[in-house]
């Protein structure tokens, strides 16, 4: 009977132990999200970047933590047109998005909020290009700066969001 309860015990650790470090391996990958796509603001052109890049983008996809929503509204918030870094940017403004998400659980259905919130990442990486790299100045770009700078960029996001699409294509 010893023997019984101290297996059962033993079993009872070891699946704790393994419940403890697969949780602490979530926080670590949540906590890399987080401070990559902050490094990706601040430094988008940095050796490790394109790295950064792909970990996030996998993590992203891969995990159960957030989950992020695009669509063809929130697709034209970031401008292809004449952008060379429109990847760059559109994962960066996905990433934000992400991060709002993961930072505030209670707002996490505030699709206005976390397209913000996603913009707003994309606009500090793209500060920083273009001090960086001239090439990297897009037009489109610069009037959603100018939006941020008037306050007028959640009133811009709230005209195109996922609802909004939707709402659009229940009228046709």
């Amino acid at each position: 009977m010893k023997k019984l309860s101290i297996l059962f015990l033993l079993g009872i650790f070891v699946f704790g132990v393994e419940t403890s470090l697969a949780q602490s391996k979530q926080d670590k990958d949540r906590a890399a999200f987080i401070g990559n796509t902050k490094l990706l603001e601040k430094k988008p052109f940095d050796d490790n970047a394109p790295a950064a890049r792909e970990w996030n983008f996998k993590w992203l996809t891969d995990t159960k933590d957030v989950t992020i929503t695009v669509c063809s509204g929130t697709l034209k918030l970031i401008p292809e047109k004449k952008n060379k870094f429109h990847s760059e940017l559109f994962l960066q403004f996905n990433f934000g998005m992400a991060v709002f998400s993961l930072q505030n659980p209670d707002k996490k259905d505030d699709e206005v909020a976390a397209t913000v919130a996603g913009l707003e990442s994309a606009l500090r990486a793209y500060e920083v290009m273009i001090t960086e790299n001239k090439k990297a100045q897009n037009p489109a770009m610069d009037e959603l700066l100018a939006k941020r700078a008037s306050n007028g960029l959640a009133s811009y996001v709230e005209t195109n969001t996922c609802k909004q699409d939707d709402k659009k294509k229940d009228k046709k």
